[in-house]
């Protein structure tokens, strides 16, 4: 039995019909109107207004002033006949698409040339796909059956004349444009970054960013495994595929260009499974088999994206060492070096690579989502509002804000950066206990579980939201410290310590080896990549040798599987203490 309710969000207003006897939380993710984080009612965070009466839990999640308000969780929200929900409009989210870039021999995976073919004659009787072939000197094609049908109009409709799309010797494509254009994307669990650039000479034209548009079906890859299991993979695909389209046509637009001629695409194995509509259960459950994690080459239409470009898809390594680690290395430019070095991509599953003796090192901890602003008190993503540094002052200490908005959550950078000062100024000891004392002590209320250190009037950092990020950091150190075990060295040995990823690249390093999340004997050596994985991407497509190069690093890099490592379990317990060692 269904009911007709109606959710306005800013200036838009949309009628539903859902299901009675459902939280609405459900149809809210499925139309993209709501972010929830967790989607099972645990986490407090799908906040909405409406008429109803207030469930046990969102008594525990919610302030007095608002349930007054009529603040409800959609988790628990039962819908009736004609209600109406009200939803914050969605900020926009600060998305990395910087990157530290560096020169390099440019040699697209595919060229573009301008040919201009005999007509047929009836003494040259040859097919047209023949003509062409041999006019642009290709062996062999690689045409969908799509622009097989066309070519025959095609080339009499431009006198035999237009462009070519080779890979070396092998017809992939034709068209009228002499554009050489590539998407370069990297699907990351939060966010999705993608740049416009020259093949021929690598130079970005246009960059954009957003939120990744499965967030509605869950905040990190195992709630969205999750509801794959539960409702087939089509919405998550489609969600990916439809926000693709959309990046492309604005680039499109916003550089005055036409179209494209290859998409290279970076990302974690879950959302590349996602993207190609391949069931990732089995990522998910021990012993953690991806269906696939070769590289893949294909017509962009295959995947559903409305372009004639081919589709350049990176290999990956593991169930979670992805194809985005493989790009971040390839980005280093120090694969095959004489150098040692470490890698950190810092995010909801926080992978580190070691590389030491001509040998890449690569783990994956499951670090949650707290460094992404999930699954804490106010956490929030790094948009408009977000907290995301605390220091010092000769008052106690201030904090800076995105936008310099109405501070109304902490972001990871904020996170770090506050356990590091409460554990500067003894408010916070080694275990993990928060204390109302020391010069903090003003912002420091409440007592036992329910102690917390209050940013502003309305953001704070609980007891638990410590706990969470206590877990999360000691997962990944012991992650870097198992590495360096399986390396045979020490930290002092690495020469560079690689932070990749819009996290990494907005943290302060400082804090982080503070808490205990990096070595402190790494600060003076560290390189912030930005958005390694764009950078990678871009490379696997336009560096001379770049493909064989990524190949290289996913075939012979070692995963090392940390739940099944016999020193994992003693190295934890060792990093819970938050020590800057």
């Amino acid at each position: 039995m269904t009911v007709t309710i109606t959710v306005t969000q800013g200036r838009k207003k949309t009628p539903l019909v859902v299901p009675k006897d459902k939280p609405v939380v459900a149809t809210l993710r499925k139309e993209k109107l709501l972010i929830a984080p967790c989607g099972i009612g645990k986490c407090g965070k799908c906040r909405i207004i409406c008429e109803s009466e207030p469930t046990d839990e969102e008594k525990r999640h919610l302030s007095p002033m608002e349930l007054e308000a009529g603040v409800r969780l959609a988790c628990h929200t039962l819908p009736r006949e004609g209600m109406h929900i009200t939803l914050a409009t969605s900020a926009e989210l600060k998305v990395q698409t910087r990157f530290r870039n560096a020169g390099y021999d440019v040699k697209p995976l595919l060229s573009k040339v301008a040919f201009k073919a005999p007509a047929p004659a009836i003494l040259d009787q040859a097919p047209d796909l023949t003509r062409l072939m041999k006019t642009v000197g290709a062996t062999t094609h690689r045409l969908p059956l799509e622009k097989l049908r066309a070519l025959p109009d095609f080339l009499r409709r431009h006198t035999f004349s237009g462009y070519a799309t080779l890979e070396d010797d092998t017809l992939v494509d034709y068209g009228e444009s002499a554009e050489h254009l590539g998407m370069i994307v990297d699907i990351g669990t939060t966010t999705v970054a993608a740049m416009l650039v020259d093949l021929a000479t690598g130079e970005t034209l246009a960059v954009d960013g957003t939120h990744n548009a499965q967030a509605p079906f869950g905040a990190d890859v195992m709630t969205r495994i999750q509801y794959s299991m539960e409702h087939g993979i089509t919405s998550l695909q489609a969600a990916i595929i439809e926000q693709l389209d959309t990046l492309l046509k604005s680039l499109l637009t916003r550089s005055g260009k036409t179209d494209i001629s290859l998409i290279s695409l970076a990302g974690n194995t879950t959302m590349m499974h996602l993207l190609c509509g391949l069931n990732p259960e089995f990522i998910s459950k021990a012993p953690f088999i991806p269906a696939s994690l070769a590289p893949m080459q294909l017509p962009a239409k295959d995947l559903g994206i409305d372009s004639d470009a081919r589709a350049f898809l990176l290999p990956g390594v593991s169930a979670y060492i992805g194809a985005d680690i493989v790009a971040s290395l390839l980005a280093t430019g120090a694969v095959g070096s004489d150098q040692t070095f470490l890698m950190a991509d810092i995010g909801t599953n926080a992978e580190t690579v070691l590389y030491a003796n001509g040998t890449c090192y690569a783990c994956s901890a499951a670090a949650g989502p707290c460094f992404e602003g999930a699954n804490l008190s106010c956490g929030m993503p790094g948009q408009a509002g977000a907290i995301d540094s605390a220091f010092e002052t000769e008052d106690g200490f201030g904090v800076t804000i995105i936008d310099d908005a109405q501070a109304s959550g902490l972001c990871g950078s904020g996170v770090i950066d506050a356990i590091a000062l409460l554990l500067n100024h003894g408010a916070l000891d080694p275990t993990g206990r928060l204390h109302a004392r020391g010069p903090l002590s003003r912002a420091i209320k409440g007592e036992n579980n329910s102690i917390r250190f209050n940013l502003t009037d309305r953001v704070f950092l609980s007891q638990k939201d410590i706990r969470e990020v206590q877990l999360a950091k000691a997962a990944l150190r012991s992650g870097i410290e198992i590495l360096m075990q399986e390396a045979g060295i020490t930290a002092d040995d690495i020469d560079t310590l690689y932070l990749a990823g819009g996290f990494g690249s907005a943290i302060h390093p400082e804090s982080a080896a503070r808490i205990g999340i990096l070595p402190k004997s790494l600060l003076p050596k560290i390189s912030v990549l930005g958005n390694a994985a764009s950078f990678g991407a871009l490379r696997y497509v336009t560096e001379k040798g770049g493909a064989q190069a990524a190949h290289d690093i996913a075939s012979t890099c070692r995963n090392i599987e940390l739940s099944a490592h016999k020193a994992f379990s003693k190295e934890y317990m060792a990093r819970m203490i938050f020590s800057g060692d």
